[in-house]
């Protein structure tokens, strides 16, 4: 006997093959009794589920019609329920398929056939209908909320399609109303752009910003020559060496009248400044790789705002020839250049670019739109000072001199040459080297006024040698007063002077000390100022302590000082490997950093050795105790 009973086979007529009395009559009116009362079981739960899915009650309505479904398989009552639900739901494309299976599965004599076939029609067109609310919503939802989560940062025809646009006018207006408009990256193209980038020419008019590589002999004429790139502003290109000539610059050409902003890094060609200069005379932003700085006699470029000249020769650029670069380019709110130009070159910057506020001297930072400037501001705010070559200290200290009202951050990552110097540092001052220079002042004489940095806030210190630039160093946190962020290597704090220097101040509250090239790590200097924010205590203004660390560390006896910096917030201790020597100091900080809330511990793809991993969960565990965020990489 089998144990799956079909509801549906016991309310069918039954065939007596032998009866008993009146048997047959009385097993037909049973059977019919039973038929009534299954049809009025179906039909009250088709009301039930009805009325669940009128109230929300999506679970229960789908299980009543799926009872539906299985009392009567081939009646088209359970199909009608529960693309009833599907529908009330919005889900009309699951309805359409309910239906579809009723279809299947009913004949075509059933009473509620056609019933079917009706919904089935309705719901197809209910799944077709489209609400714009793009169009309905005011523009500034639109544009801050809606847009910046269905349209990616930038198109790419493999990724990102430009489907948006072309869902109607109206969604082409608001996309376009965006301030940084369409960013499209074709890729890399090594053949030609005569075929394929179809998305990239379908919404060529609408593009702003435009990135992408091109290799071999491909012509950059050729792409704008299929679309008109009516709105392009920016454009983004890594080029390779063997790239023609022409085409390239007649490319830029065609897009002239638009374009912004260019960058062109790699190895393009055998162009000069002048060439792409003379191809784009509207541009406000160029930036460049492997480009010779040649310019024409006579020309000006009044337009340029931000240029960044990044190997334009195998050597340091001259003196006169950074004079005639300079004084081309008097609008330059911006400047980076590689490599190092001679450290004088800076003395010609107030003179040739007066608006000058950020400069990057021997390094570059590739990506200019995230430079932040502030229109109408005079003096250099953020500098960066690095280079292969040596510096003259007569130059650093007039730079600084010259700007400092106005430096906010500084970057050195330079090596001092005192030398032939006209100045020497002495007790954080500057005095001439001979007695018969004093006589000869100049207009912007270090020694004849004192020098503050009142709008400095963050100072950064690469030079790994102390030893010629700590004058100068001690002499820029000598006269920051509102200093609040310092980075420098670790043999600096070895330094007695430096280390007071810091103690000094007032509003230090971020120190990071970055790893030196020696292994001997003298107690002095960051003791002392270690102690110094201890003493303080609750006063303290130290709150974030970066540790470039290795195992050497371990044995100095001022890391376990640590712990007793009561005002401390974040604590990162970066270290190649991690050992259990580590575990007892990161309790002691645990116990005694009583307000920390970060804490750091390792690098990328750090070490765990001498088996520490056994006692990682416990320690993680009694941390979290006192620490809300532990994060050991």
């Amino acid at each position: 006997m089998e144990d799956n009973i079909d509801l549906a086979e016991l309310v069918k007529p039954s065939i007596l093959t032998a009866q008993h009395g009146n048997g047959k009559k009385r097993i037909a009116e049973a059977t019919e009794s039973l038929q009534q009362a299954m049809h009025q079981f179906v039909e009250l739960l088709n009301d039930r589920a009805r009325l669940f899915a009128d109230s929300a009650q999506f679970d229960s309505a789908l299980q009543d019609a799926a009872t539906i479904r299985t009392l009567l398989p081939g009646s088209a009552l359970g199909y009608l329920c529960t693309g009833y639900v599907h529908c009330q739901q919005g889900c009309y494309a699951a309805a359409v398929a309910m239906y579809d299976q009723g279809l299947e599965a009913v004949p075509e004599s059933d009473a509620y056939y056609k019933h079917l076939q009706q919904h089935r029609l309705t719901a197809i067109a209910n799944n077709s209908k489209r609400v714009d609310f793009i169009s309905r919503l005011p523009l500034d939802i639109v544009v801050t909320n809606i847009l910046p989560r269905v349209k990616p940062k930038c198109y790419s025809e493999s990724s990102s399609p430009c489907e948006h646009l072309f869902v109607s006018r109206t969604w082409q207006k608001r996309i376009l109303q965006q301030p940084d408009g369409v960013n499209f990256d074709f890729g890399q193209e090594g053949r030609t752009f005569k075929k394929g980038h179809d998305e990239l020419v379908r919404c060529a008019s609408y593009v702003q910003s435009l990135s992408g590589a091109i290799t071999g002999e491909v012509r950059l004429d050729e792409l704008f020559s299929r679309a008109r790139f009516s709105n392009l502003k920016q454009l983004d290109l890594n080029c390779a060496f063997s790239i023609p000539h022409r085409p390239l610059l007649n490319g830029l050409r065609m897009i002239a009248d638009s374009l912004t902003h260019l960058v062109i890094d790699g190895y393009p060609c055998d162009i000069k400044l002048r060439d792409v200069l003379e191809s784009c005379p509207n541009l406000i932003l160029l930036t460049t790789e492997e480009v010779a700085a040649v310019l024409p006699s006579d020309a000006c470029y009044p337009k340029i705002m931000h240029l960044a000249l990044h190997s334009i020769s195998d050597t340091a650029p001259s003196h006169d020839h950074m004079d005639d670069l300079l004084s081309r380019f008097p609008s330059l709110v911006s400047f980076q250049i590689t490599p190092m130009p001679e450290s004088s070159v800076l003395a010609l910057l107030p003179k040739h670019c007066p608006h000058l506020q950020i400069l990057y001297f021997g390094s570059l930072e590739f990506d200019s739109s995230k430079l932040i400037t502030h229109p109408g501001r005079k003096g250099i705010t953020m500098a960066e000072i690095s280079g292969e070559d040596m510096y003259h200290q007569d130059d650093l200290i007039r730079f600084l001199h010259v700007h400092q009202n106005s430096l906010e951050r500084i970057v050195i990552d330079a090596e001092v040459d005192v030398k032939n110097r006209a100045w020497k540092l002495q007790h954080e001052q500057v005095i001439p080297e001979d007695e018969e220079d004093a006589l000869l002042c100049s207009e912007n004489d270090p020694t004849q006024s004192e020098t503050s940095f009142p709008q400095l806030v963050d100072m950064v210190v690469s030079d790994p040698v102390p030893s010629k630039s700590q004058a100068l160093i001690t002499r820029i946190i000598s006269n920051a007063p509102n200093l609040k962020s310092i980075s420098l290597p670790h043999s600096h704090l070895e330094e007695p002077h430096i280390a007071d220097a810091m103690i000094d101040l007032k509003h230090l509250s971020k120190l990071r000390v970055t790893r030196s090239k020696s292994r001997n790590f003298v107690i002095g200097g960051v003791a002392k100022f270690l102690t110094s924010h201890i003493t303080r205590g609750l006063l303290s203004t130290l709150e974030e302590l970066t540790l470039h660390a290795n195992q050497a560390m371990l044995e100095v006896s001022w890391i376990p000082l640590v712990s007793n910096l009561h005002c401390l917030k974040n604590l990162e201790l970066v270290s190649p490997d991690i050992s259990r020597e580590w575990f007892f100091i990161l309790k002691q900080i645990g116990q005694g950093c009583r307000s920390l809330e970060s804490l750091k511990l390792g690098t990328k793809r750090c070490k765990l050795v001498d088996g520490s991993i056994e006692s990682l969960d416990e320690l993680m565990e009694e941390l979290q105790e006192d620490i809300p965020k532990v994060i050991i990489k």
